[in-house]
């Protein structure tokens, strides 16, 4: 039977894991789309929208596959240190964490900043022209990254309360 800080570190790594398979969904789905525009459409503003596409779709293949590997072993990690060295949660995973969640709000200017940009771009481009895609592609692509960065902020602040609660 799971004690309830195992089943808490589980919620928490299981969420991650559930949400760095989206990116990898997502990351897949904008590179199909991106090769279809290029090969099947092939008209200026599908080929801007591509660019942006693809280009952040790479970042959320190699995050999203990283985290979704990387997952069980930190479960494995944080378990043990419950049990064998508690100790570890405020020394290892709390630092940890806050690194994490400091990230989250360098990702976040970036994220908002692509979005900006895109919109400035798209706002400003000619009709139906490439830049006016690269416009486009920024706004989505940006736009689902804050908003999946928002969740694993929320989903890490959790986490960091529910872990300083514990004895150690």
């Amino acid at each position: 039977m799971m004690k309830i800080h195992e089943l808490k570190i589980h919620e928490y790594f299981t969420a991650e894991r559930n949400e760095s398979l989206a990116f990898i969904i997502i990351g897949t789905a904008a590179i199909i789309c991106s090769f279809y525009f290029w090969l099947a459409i092939n008209e200026h503003f599908f080929n801007g929208l591509s660019w942006p596409l693809i280009s952040i779709a790479l970042i959320q293949l190699l995050v999203g596959s990283y985290i979704f590997y990387r997952s069980p072993k930190d479960v494995h990690r944080v378990v043990r240190y419950t049990v064998d060295a508690p100790k570890n949660i405020k020394n290892i995973e709390i630092p940890r964490m806050e690194k994490v969640m400091y990230s989250f709000t360098i990702y976040k200017y970036i994220e908002i900043g692509l979005i900006i940009a895109g919109l400035i771009i798209f706002l400003l481009s000619s009709t139906g022209g490439f830049w006016k895609g690269v416009g486009l592609g920024l706004v989505l692509q940006g736009g689902i990254m804050l908003i999946a960065d928002y969740f694993a902020e929320n989903r890490g602040q959790i986490y960091i309360e529910y872990l300083k609660s514990l004895p150690g």
